[in-house]
């Protein structure tokens, strides 16, 4: 069992109760004042773009405007996100679908509230000059992908779609070093986002002169295209802070809009607080995920109920839960400003 799985499971004992869901009724277009001024954002990594929107509101004074103060924080460790949200020690978390369908399974009270990222990025990656061209040509290959629930799962679903299992190739753990395995051929492919270690291999490639890598996307290859990355909370707290929350979309909203259109000041900061990544790659990956933002049409943050469905299917098919609930339990429309 995964370090994120235990942690699911005993969090369970902390919040089982059911809670309702947040209803229409609540969304009053953050009609009233804030009940809780003090949020606290547990983001998924160092300041990187993924947090570029809530960067871009604190430096514009848009959460003060709400009448909040916005602290965002990063995580000791993968596990924690989710976990902290139940146990209301951070308001909400930068998550991921699969998480809150796990958690949920588990009797942990989480809700995601909005979409952040709504593009599934992910993939193996690898050299241009590669044999590979489709899934079936990984047989007999070495795979960097690590522990992770959803990345085994992302995996598997890749290989059938090429008729192969986890038999048919050899999965080793990079760690954080996917791109320099697969750039100095340690191993064939591995799991990554195009708009993070694509980046990061395709600048260091061009730098060399030599072609920018090459990508198996899972969502090409059987795994259904759900959002990437989610804001989500307790559902206990929402319940109790409607307003708290709307406000915090809303000027998150505003940051999103200034994020992609004037990215600058954001990634100042970005690039100062993480310096695990050059100034240039935080650009690169700004310039990557500048239309993952809104839904066709302009919409921000709003969920579509058919893909948490296909999602919810997907995971029932690869074991990541076992029951069938209500996919509109995983989320909630009902504190987007209008």
């Amino acid at each position: 069992m995964s370090k994120t799985l235990k942690s699911l499971t005993t969090l369970a004992a902390i919040g089982g109760l059911a809670v309702a869901l947040p209803t229409a009724a609540n969304a009053q277009s953050c009609g009233g004042p804030a009940e809780s001024k003090n949020l606290t954002i547990m983001a998924d990594w160092l300041p990187w773009a993924s947090q570029g929107p809530m960067m871009a509101a604190q430096i514009a004074g848009y959460y003060k405007k709400e009448g909040l103060s916005v602290k965002i924080i990063a995580p000791a460790n993968p596990a924690d996100p989710i976990k902290l949200v139940a146990r209301e020690r951070v308001t909400f978390s930068l998550t991921y679908v699969p998480e809150v369908m796990i958690a949920q399974e588990r009797g942990i009270p989480v809700v995601a509230v909005a979409a952040s990222m709504r593009v599934l990025g992910s993939g193996l990656f690898y050299l241009a000059e590669s044999p590979i061209k489709s899934p079936k040509d990984l047989k007999g290959m070495t795979l960097g992908v690590g522990p992770k629930l959803d990345a085994q799962a992302f995996l598997a679903t890749l290989l059938e779609s090429g008729g192969l299992t986890k038999k048919d190739v050899k999965v080793v753990d990079p760690g954080y070093a996917h791109v320099p395995m697969v750039l100095k051929n340690k191993v064939q492919a591995a799991h990554g986002l195009t708009f993070g270690e694509g980046v990061v291999a395709d600048l260091i490639q061009q730098k060399a002169g030599k072609k920018k890598v090459q990508w198996l996307l899972y969502r090409d290859h059987g795994v259904p295209n759900f959002y990437y990355q989610l804001f989500v909370g307790n559902k206990n707290w929402v319940a109790k802070n409607p307003n708290s929350t709307c406000r915090f979309l809303r000027a998150t909203a505003k940051g999103t809009d200034t994020w992609i259109n004037s990215p600058d000041a954001a990634l100042a900061v970005i690039s100062k607080k993480n310096k695990a990544f050059k100034p240039a790659q935080h650009r690169g990956i700004y310039v990557a995920t500048k239309s993952h933002w809104k839904a066709k049409g302009g919409a921000i943050f709003k969920q579509d109920i058919a893909v948490w469905q296909s999602a919810q299917d997907w995971a029932m098919k690869k074991g990541l839960i076992k029951k069938k609930a209500n996919a509109q339990n995983y989320f909630t429309n009902a504190h987007l400003p209008k």
